[in-house]
């Protein structure tokens, strides 16, 4: 075996390890953007839910309901589950409350988040491979006899 065969051995060897890690860190990241893609659907769902709706209307309202405050609301009992919404200056749902927990809003995934999923593992192999073939391409030069 010679150091270019043996370079190229290796470049593959590492190549594939660095595949496999970036198949990992695609999971871990589509993981996160399911996640983050839930939290949106829920909050909008609950954004435009009936009560909501009619919360928007007394925020709109000139003449609100007697103790409405314009940028946060209390709710009473109702089957959304929601028990408090704070408003944005425009009236749009800044966040609400359900069983004591604060749900803000969510962004959607971006594009590029949704491409980095399927680019880790390409860049995992191509990272390692053509590091270690530069490497070895500058090391054979080093390593060649004069002629």
């Amino acid at each position: 075996m010679n150091l270019r065969e043996g370079t190229r051995r290796l470049a593959l060897l590492l190549g594939v390890v660095g595949a496999i890690l970036g198949g990992f860190a695609s999971y871990s990241e589509l993981q996160s953007i399911k996640g983050q893609r839930a939290s949106y659907a829920k909050f909008e769902q609950l954004a435009n839910s009936d009560v909501v709706k009619q919360e928007r209307k007394n925020c709109l309202s000139d003449n609100p309901p007697p103790g409405y405050a314009k940028l946060g609301s209390q709710l009473q009992e109702n089957g959304s589950g929601i028990q408090a919404i704070n408003w944005t200056e425009d009236c749009k749902v800044l966040d609400y409350e359900i069983a004591g927990e604060w749900h803000f809003a969510a962004l959607t995934p971006k594009f590029w988040e949704e491409l980095l999923v399927a680019i880790f593992p390409i860049l995992g192999f191509f990272i390692p491979w053509g590091a270690v073939r530069a490497i070895g391409w500058v090391g054979a030069g080093f390593a060649a006899s004069p002629r």
